[in-house]
């Protein structure tokens, strides 16, 4: 299967550890990220960082083509991380604040997925963020996604790189 957005294979795996941002994340989701990835990475074979998935919106056919294919590839969904455990795929969505939205994302991205790649396994369904309301954790765990929560992956002073 090609793989598209932001790739990373295992050899590239040192440099995500000393990253301080994530590929289209804002900082605060970017320390979610490092964060879950200094716990997890070892755990892949390759990451791709906003990985396009679905239809996107009908493009306007009197625009210019380049104009058409951006339209059509900005409006797709986004996967946050699509990460793979040998042909195993996994879903990976970040948040700061976990609400039970995130159930909604996972799961059209899980169908979406599939959808585009009839033939993969079935993926895992992980939701990575700093903070959680009380009732979207048993709901998606109910559904069958893991969630990790890092509340320790905040700004510290004098850390130019991050914001809230």
């Amino acid at each position: 299967m090609k793989l598209d957005g932001y790739t990373f294979l295992r050899d590239d795996f040192s440099l995500l550890l000393i990253r301080k941002h994530f590929p289209e994340r804002t900082d605060g989701e970017s320390l979610v990220i490092r964060a879950y990835l200094l716990e997890h990475l070892g755990e892949f074979d390759s990451i791709v960082f906003s990985k396009r998935i679905g239809r996107g919106v009908p493009p306007n056919p009197d625009h210019l083509p380049a104009v058409q294919a951006n339209t059509v590839f900005s409006s797709m969904l986004r996967v946050d991380i699509l990460a793979y455990r040998g042909a195993k795929p996994v879903l990976i969505e970040v948040k700061q604040f976990v609400d039970p939205k995130a159930l909604g994302q996972i799961l059209t991205y899980r169908h979406e997925f599939l959808a585009a790649f009839p033939d993969a396994p079935e993926p895992e369904l992980v939701v990575v963020g700093r903070t959680a309301s009380e009732n979207a954790v048993p709901a998606l765990t109910a559904h069958g996604v893991t969630v990790y929560l890092y509340p320790d992956a905040t700004a510290r002073p004098g850390n130019a790189a991050v914001s809230g």
